[in-house]
């Protein structure tokens, strides 16, 4: 026994049109289609690229900071000291006999 085909098939020579607008329609929904997709994509994308930014960044950032503190005592070390001379300078000349 052969099953009966249904009522109606399309056949590989007929061609389909959407209903409600044709290709116009078609078209339109393709874009909010496409735009839905994007959004999605980003919403999923962004946070994974944000996190390989941070990742990126943070050995650079870490070795910026080491070499801003290094930097900073340097320049705190060599203004101390300059302001310790100046101070004995000035104590010296002031007790310095007339």
């Amino acid at each position: 026994m052969t099953p009966l085909p249904p009522h109606r098939l399309p056949t590989l020579t007929e061609v389909l049109v959407p209903q409600g607008g044709g290709a116009a329609a078609a078209a339109v929904d393709a874009d909010a289609l496409v735009e839905q997709v994007l959004a999605a994509l980003r919403a999923q994308i962004d946070p994974m690229l944000d996190q390989r930014v941070q990742d990126a960044m943070a050995p650079a950032l870490a070795r910026v900071a080491e070499r801003l503190v290094h930097e900073t005592r340097l320049e705190l070390a060599r203004t101390l000291r300059d302001e310790v001379a100046r101070a004995v300078a000035q104590a010296l000349a002031g007790a310095a006999p007339r």
